[in-house]
């Protein structure tokens, strides 16, 4: 048994852990506050846009628009992958991964080439370890993302897909579905969906609406915007989901280190009741061996 000195440390130890986890499951929480706030923020804006698009696009012909375009085989693409700079999140980052491990393998299987755009250095660092190394690396602020970086992500993925050196566009992140639940995603960006109009309720759908100078010149400054807002908030649920995990995987930590803590207590316990009984039963062979 150890002595009562290696006990007392590893409670001293152990409760020094409880003060970080505790910390740090407080500060991911204001985080995910924050996050969420961005969200609401941002989401009028982004539910107001694809309503004009989907409202434009069964309008006219979009056919001839190199963003509409529907490739017949898709032989090149580039997946977004959105991971956390840090640990210390439970399996948040290796959920994503394993689900870009899969994209990898099956690319391969169908002849397909594959670039990956990584945000965050979790995503980076796993990529590498498979021989890949990623078109662009974003790391550095997954858990606070920077208008800046989607509209980099956005030039990149537009510009690939109207030229043809991208057939498809694709997300894979943690969906933020509650505090206790993030679901690893993989959603498509482009080619866009048309199917997606009828999804959306437009408000003004009796209204009778003018557009200036033209439908097509509109649609070709809206889509752009369409999908840096997608974009961004694919990245802001990745971060509430990031911030979410690490404050669960807190406070299980700290749950964890409160019960090694009280076991600790129980044996210092039974080892100084068993030195205490020791010491008694010396006392009493010596006086007994006094008379």
């Amino acid at each position: 048994m150890p002595t009562l000195a290696v006990i007392r440390k590893r409670i001293k130890t152990v409760g020094s852990t409880v003060k970080i986890t505790k910390a740090m499951k407080m500060i991911a929480a204001v985080k995910l506050r924050k996050t969420q706030q961005q969200a609401i923020s941002a989401r009028a804006y982004s539910r107001k846009i694809e309503e004009m698009v989907h409202e434009i696009t069964s309008r006219i012909d979009t056919t001839v628009h190199p963003l509409m375009r529907r490739p017949a085989r898709t032989k090149r693409g580039v997946i977004i992958l959105a991971t956390s700079d840090r640990g210390l999140c439970g399996g948040f980052n290796s959920n994503v991964t394993r689900h870009a491990v899969q994209a990898i393998m099956d690319a391969k299987k169908d002849d397909i080439g594959l670039d990956f755009i990584t945000v965050g250095r979790k995503g980076r660092d796993s990529l590498k370890r498979f021989g890949i190394t990623p078109k662009i690396d974003l790391s550095g602020s997954s858990g606070s993302p920077d208008y800046g970086q989607v509209i980099e992500i956005a030039n990149i993925v537009i510009n690939g897909f109207a030229d043809g050196t991208y057939d498809e566009v694709s997300f894979i992140y943690n969906r933020f579905v509650s505090v206790l639940s993030q679901k690893p995603t993989v959603e498509t960006v482009l080619p866009l969906n048309r199917s997606e109009a009828s999804e959306v309720k437009d408000e003004t759908a009796d209204v009778k609406v003018i557009y200036e100078p033209s439908l097509g010149e509109i649609l070709s400054s809206l889509l752009p915007r369409m999908i840096e807002s997608r974009i961004y908030h694919t990245l802001i649920e990745s971060a509430a989901s990031e911030h979410a995990a690490r404050m669960t995987s807190m406070d299980s930590a700290t749950n964890n280190a409160k019960d090694m803590i009280d076991h600790l207590t129980l044996v210092m316990n039974r080892a100084r009741q068993s030195a205490i009984t020791k010491e008694l039963m010396d006392i009493v062979n010596g006086a007994e061996a006094m008379r």
